[in-house]
């Protein structure tokens, strides 16, 4: 048996000149979490409806892709609890939240078990999926495809249905995200 049967080596170590080294091309993780803290999101709950409840996860890693076919991609960590009802269901909701959807963001957010969140959603016909009440666009998706990166899975989802605000009109007063606080979007520049 070898003396270094014990050894465990992280991803971000090479072989160089015979000598375990830190690979220079790997960031430290603190410095990348650091670096991402400057990039400001909006916020958008994942909504999935399964045994007639609907649960949500509080999201900033959101984008559209396309716009014919219109897509989305989201991203979803491993350990995520809408993961596996997401992937089951295949299909998922997006709902951009406003200013006043703070504390729902944050239960969103706590890690752990999912979250029901039926008592703050809004069912606008039968056939339409369940809401944020008051969000100011809501998606409803189904899954196009996966694809499994490090610890987490992107998803891409094909836009079925679109709700904007009230009035079909993109309303104003997004909830931001920005070095880990959840913010209000300023004045124009």
């Amino acid at each position: 048996m070898s003396d270094y049967s014990d050894l465990e080596i992280g991803p971000d170590v090479v072989l160089v000149r015979g000598q375990l080294e830190r690979d220079p091309a790997f960031v430290d993780a603190e410095r990348f979490r650091t670096a991402m803290r400057a990039f400001a999101t909006g916020v958008v709950i994942v909504t999935v409806e399964e045994d007639a409840r609907v649960t949500g996860l509080t999201i900033n890693s959101c984008c559209s892709i396309s716009t014919r076919p219109p897509k989305v991609l989201i991203s979803l960590a491993h350990a995520a609890s809408l993961r596996g009802p997401l992937l089951r269901r295949r299909r998922f909701g997006l709902s951009i939240l406003a200013e006043q959807h703070r504390d729902l963001a944050e239960l969103g957010a706590v890690p752990g078990g999912s979250k029901t969140i039926d008592a703050f959603v809004e069912r606008r016909g039968e056939d339409w999926p369940a809401t944020i009440a008051g969000a100011l666009a809501h998606l409803h998706c189904a899954v196009a495809e996966t694809f499994e990166v490090s610890d987490h899975t992107l998803v891409i989802g094909v836009v079925e249905h679109a709700i904007v605000g009230e009035t079909g009109e993109a309303p104003p007063h997004p909830l931001v995200y920005f070095d880990r606080t959840f913010r209000k979007l300023g004045d124009p520049l």
